[in-house]
């Protein structure tokens, strides 16, 4: 019998189903909380492994529901579900759910949806959705459905994992946007990234690199985001203006006709700029070699404003820009002192003597000022020792 001769029927009973399991276990799937409240308000819960994304338009979510199912039904009855994507921190939530204790909905904080529905608190994420459509796959059923509403969770814990029959979670050394318009820069941005992992690890800081690409900002990478000041989101991908007085070291060494473009952005921004001001800010910078900020309302807002959008792509920074021509004006945008302290950047120069990225570093409390002598000291000498890798000098220009 050729292979041509075998049904598809026969095909699927010669798998060994130990066999199957195993090596589909070596696919890591997220773990996912499914709730719904029935017509007579009872609450029902089941959890899933194979909750996914399906479409962007429409939005559509889908999971596979077992045939077997006692709760499916109730969950289909309902017309209605909310996934709620789990943290490493909620085994105790699928303990409670896979073994049907009578208090899952009692021992456990809730929030109520727009739907009617419940969303667990504690949850990386939770999506609330209308059941769009049911189809029979295999001894499962594929469930979709139609996203009315949906946020990020109350946690800054990283997603539970299942993988290899158990349950688990991942470590982020850094992570790195997969923006088209930064094909350019990867060399310089991969070659970033074990230096920032080994930063963020020694100092427990976070540590970021951004690429300047046509006038905006791009945050190319990041590491150390368990150490990050806005805890809830990681900030790769997010583009802001390349306007004065942001990341004055992605101009710093350019020519005028860059620092004119800088000004101008910023004075369009905030509706007014003391440009002679900035620019002796800029030439500070220059002369020392790196930047300082010393507002942490500045960096309150730019966590506010990565938090509050709604994924990777451009946040309005001009509060935070406010904030910062505060510290400017009075004087202490570069003075480093006990707990003023909220970021230091450093360029790393190309080839041609340009700034090809620049690395950051991003502290969460006030800082005393041999701790931060301490990071510069390590962040320049990272950015030196980089500059030389991709074959600039650490003077730049």
């Amino acid at each position: 019998m050729t292979n041509s001769d075998v049904s598809p029927d026969d095909s699927a009973r010669a798998l060994d189903r130990r066999q199957f399991r195993n090596v589909l276990g070596q696919y890591p799937t997220g773990v996912t909380l499914i709730t719904a409240t029935q017509p007579d308000g009872e609450h029902v819960g089941m959890v899933v492994g194979t909750f996914t994304s399906v479409s962007l338009d429409p939005p559509l979510v889908g999971f596979l529901p077992d045939r077997s199912s006692s709760t499916w039904p109730k969950i289909e009855a309902a017309g209605s579900f909310t996934a709620n994507v789990l943290t490493s921190s909620q085994e105790d939530v699928v303990r409670a759910f896979t073994q049907k204790h009578d208090d899952r909905f009692t021992r456990f904080q809730w929030l109520p949806t727009e739907s009617g529905g419940l969303r667990l608190h504690g949850a990386a994420a939770w999506i609330d959705c209308a059941i769009e459509d049911v189809r029979p796959a295999g001894d499962h059923y594929l469930v979709l459905g139609g996203v009315r509403d949906l946020g990020d969770g109350d946690s800054a814990d990283l997603p539970l994992l299942f993988l290899r029959g158990g349950y688990g979670s991942f470590s982020i050394p850094s992570v790195q946007s997969s923006d088209s318009a930064l094909f350019s820069h990867l060399a310089a941005v991969d070659a970033a990234r074990p230096e920032i992992e080994a930063l963020a690890a020694d100092l427990e800081v976070e540590c970021l690199v951004t690429v300047a690409i046509e006038d905006v900002v791009v945050v190319a990478s990041a590491a150390g985001l368990e150490w990050s000041p806005g805890r809830f989101r990681a900030p790769v991908g997010v583009a802001f203006p390349l306007a004065a007085p942001l990341s004055p070291t992605h101009v710093a060494w350019d020519g005028q006709d860059a620092v004119g473009r800088w000004l101008a952005e910023g004075r369009r921004l905030l509706g007014s700029l003391d440009t002679d001001l900035v620019s002796r800010e800029l030439t500070t910078v220059r002369d020392q070699g790196y930047d300082v900020t010393t507002s942490r309302a500045a960096q309150s807002e730019w966590a506010r404003s990565v938090n509050s959008a709604s994924g990777a792509g451009a946040v309005d920074l001009t509060d935070s820009m406010r904030q910062l021509m505060i510290n400017v004006e009075a004087g202490t945008s570069q003075l480093i002192a006990d707990g003023n302290v909220s970021s230091l950047s450093a360029p790393v120069f190309g080839p041609r003597g340009e700034v090809a990225i620049c690395l950051w570093l991003n502290f969460t409390g006030e800082e005393p000022t041999a701790r931060v002598q301490q990071c510069l000291d390590r962040l320049l000498a990272t950015t030196a020792r980089l500059s030389t890798r991709l074959g600039g000098t650490a003077v730049g220009r």
